[in-house]
């Protein structure tokens, strides 16, 4: 299968208790911004790390098997049925071709974005986004500790990236709308800044909304879900590595310490609820206003935004608006954000 990067703040080394050296492929020290007719440089105090996938899901199954997991793979989760005592899983082992059932009083869902886990416990799954991105050669000249970010709101809500994988190649990319457009819009801004694409990667995000349910008691069984699965993962980047594993480690220790998970999981809940605000807020920007905010951002906002990471805004954003009282002329959105989100409509 083809590599696979993600790149994730600083914070990741902080949630998984070590640096994961042999998953990092690349260091990003300085993010450049820009909006129709401004630009802004940020440089990160901890710079952002670019990880191969794949060796993530390795590093974590090695940790746990160190720690005396028993790891099955192969096997496919089917079903859940509850009984008297629990539920009963379903699961069909590929290895062997055969379908095996077994007891459990807990049971943790972390399958991915389209999580059955999720349907059955839930009875329905979550919305997705989806997000188009090409694997090209770095250009002769082109700093490969730099990521790009483009906001272009006549072809997404969201933005374009350019993210260096190595000194050779980067992935570019943006979260698109649905729809057949969104080749041709990417083909385009490819040839706009004379990339050519070496490979074509889609795929789907989880969004976050205030109606996640990541936690189900069923016949007494306790049901977990975390990562994509709970679709804890932030809307205004649609990252949801750090934030994943933040779930992760909040159901773990609720399991272990016989806790109320839903109760644990209150400042990561408050974090994705905030990126969903300022999402809300984000959709309703039009190109002069992405050059009017980028214009407001004076020395001590960027040196905020370079200090703290995209899993801190619960922290930042008090400190930025203090640092540029203008950036509150932008409140009318804020104001419409909130009055939807309490109708459910974003």
């Amino acid at each position: 299968a083809p590599s696979r990067t993600l790149i994730t703040t600083s914070q990741l080394a902080e949630v998984l208790g070590f640096f994961p050296h042999e998953a990092v492929v690349n260091e990003i020290n300085q993010i450049n911004l820009f909006s129709e007719q401004r630009s802004v440089t940020i440089r990160m105090k901890q710079p952002d790390l670019v990880v191969e996938r794949a060796a993530i899901v390795r590093l974590l199954a090695r940790k746990a098997l160190q720690a005396g997991v028993e790891i099955r793979s192969g096997c496919k989760f089917l079903n859940l049925d509850p009984t008297e005592r629990g539920v009963t899983v379903t699961v069909r082992d590929t290895h062997r071709d055969r379908v095996e059932e077994f007891k459990a009083t807990t049971l943790i869902g972390a399958d991915g974005t389209f999580s059955r886990v999720a349907k059955i416990a839930n009875g329905n799954g979550h919305a997705t986004t989806p997000i188009l991105q090409a694997i090209v050669n770095l250009p002769d000249g082109a700093q490969a500790n730099t990521t790009q970010v483009w906001f272009k709101p006549e072809d997404t809500p969201y933005f374009y990236w350019l993210i260096p994988e190595s000194p050779k190649q980067a992935a570019v990319g943006f979260i698109t709308e649905e729809g057949k457009s969104a080749k041709i819009k990417l083909e385009k801004f490819l040839s706009r800044r004379g990339l050519k694409p070496v490979e074509i990667q889609a795929a789907r995000i989880p969004a976050y909304t205030h109606m996640t349910r990541p936690w189900r008691r069923i016949s007494g069984s306790d049901i977990y879900l975390v990562g994509d699965a709970a679709a804890q993962v932030k809307v205004t980047t649609v990252g949801g590595l750090v934030t994943g594993l933040r779930g992760a480690k909040v159901a773990a220790n609720a399991i272990l310490r016989q806790a109320d998970y839903l109760k644990e999981l209150r400042p990561l809940r408050r974090e994705l609820s905030l990126h969903l605000l300022i999402r809300s807020v984000l959709n309703r920007f039009r190109s002069t206003d992405y050059d009017r905010m980028l214009e407001l951002l004076n020395e001590k906002t960027i040196d905020l935004l370079g200090l703290y990471s995209r899993d801190q805004a619960t922290r930042i954003l008090c400190r930025i608006l203090l640092a540029q009282p203008r950036l509150l002329r932008f409140a009318p959105f804020l104001s419409r954000g909130i009055w939807q989100n309490r109708s459910g409509r974003t």
